[in-house]
């Protein structure tokens, strides 16, 4: 009996702490992929897509989100990672109890049948303190997952052979860079196809602490092949550090950095642009800007960066509202990079059977202040839970 309690008691905390840590980080909700010609988004027990069939990005159709079509499910959605054979499977990993990967469980969405397979079998083991909300990136050569998690150390998993394993810790002389890659904040990383993978920087919750002078003059980097990890010193401008922004990867080899907040502002300029054949930092010109945004999310369909959702950053903190459109980013012309919408949410729609956007008594994008007591208000509840719960089992 103690130990359902007490398995109660962690989980509870543990969603808790998941929750406390997207209030204070400013971190996106959704994540959004492109397998199989459909635009999928996952995230805060959501499921659905758009579906870009036979659907020309260079065309000026606006798809309805009355098209956007829910996916059922039967599991608690965290966030999933790209793979399978030809990388059109979604895996979803939970685990049954906080700190135990003995206890790892992962189910699958096939998006070519359709279909959900749960209980899904695998070798190996994850970290210790694995934490199935953390970001991934897919190394579609090879169905490799990797997400960097607490301990600074790599999670990998084989989503061909079904296998866990882990990479080398982060060494020590480089605790200056994960001081600003804790998954906590939601640190943008992007693989490259020679094997490295770039983790970009997030700016930290002032409250926590600040360096203002920190750029991403240098980004940390790790070897898929050699298990190994180095910095990587770039030249040209670069920007500051920044928090709840995108990093995407072209075809050819740009690396496209998106919105953000800097200092509690909207992060300037909006756009900049590595070319990870120089390693040299540039900014284009935008055509059409939309404003800047935070929070949201970005991936690659052909030669656009679908960018949606999040919140709209404004120069008075208090005038922030959540982003209901879907944009496409024209990035075929190096120098000028050109937007206009793909979807827009509407609000008597049907379908999704829930709007992905908090109404705004609810948001928990407000200004940093209100999220900080958001979360000390949260956390003190919950400790008052726990230690009434623990009075009442253990000394009763």
């Amino acid at each position: 009996m103690f130990y359902l309690y007490f398995y109660f008691i962690i989980t509870l905390l543990f969603n808790y702490i998941h929750l406390v840590q997207c209030l204070l980080s400013g971190t996106s909700s959704y994540k959004s992929y492109y397998a199989n010609t459909k635009l999928y988004y996952a995230g805060s027990n959501d499921f659905f897509y758009i579906d870009l069939t036979n659907l020309p990005l260079n065309e000026n159709t606006v798809i309805d989100s009355s098209k956007w079509i829910q996916l059922n499910y039967s599991i608690i959605l965290i966030r999933p990672f790209l793979g399978g054979k030809a990388n059109d499977k979604f895996f979803f990993s939970s685990f049954a109890f906080v700190g135990n990967s003995n206890e790892v469980f992962l189910e699958t969405f096939d998006t070519t049948l359709n279909k959900w397979d749960k209980d899904i079998n695998f070798t190996g083991k994850p970290s210790k303190y694995f934490e199935s909300f953390d970001d991934w990136v897919s190394d579609k050569n090879t169905g490799k997952v990797y997400s960097l998690q607490q301990g600074d150390v790599i999670d990998i998993f084989d989503t061909v052979n079904l296998v866990w394993t882990n990479s080398s810790l982060v060494p020590q002389v480089y605790q200056d860079y994960t001081r600003l890659l804790r998954p906590t904040y939601d640190p943008p990383q992007v693989i490259l196809p020679n094997g490295q993978i770039l983790y970009f920087p997030s700016e930290i919750p002032s409250f926590f602490s600040q360096d203002s002078n920190a750029t991403m003059n240098s980004i940390l980097t790790y070897n898929i092949v050699a298990n190994s990890w180095q910095p990587i010193n770039t030249t040209g401008q670069a920007p500051s550090i920044r928090s709840g922004y995108t990093a995407v990867l072209t075809s050819d080899g740009r690396i496209i950095i998106y919105g953000g907040m800097s200092n509690n502002l909207a992060a300037t300029p909006s756009i900049v642009v590595l070319n990870t054949s120089t390693y040299e930092w540039s900014t284009p010109t935008e055509a059409n800007p939309i404003g800047p945004l935070a929070s949201h999310t970005s991936t690659i369909v052909d030669n656009y960066m679908v960018t949606s959702f999040g919140i709209i950053v404004t120069k008075k903190n208090l005038d922030r509202g959540p982003n209901k459109n879907v944009y496409k980013l024209d990035i075929s012309n190096p120098s000028t990079y050109k937007w206009s919408i793909l979807s827009t949410f509407n609000d008597n729609s049907t379908k999704p059977s829930k709007s992905p956007f908090p109404s705004p008594s609810t948001s928990p994008h407000t200004s940093p202040s209100n999220n900080l007591t958001t979360a000390i208000g949260v956390t003190t509840s919950i400790l008052l839970i726990v230690h009434f719960i623990f009075w009442w089992v253990v000394i009763i």
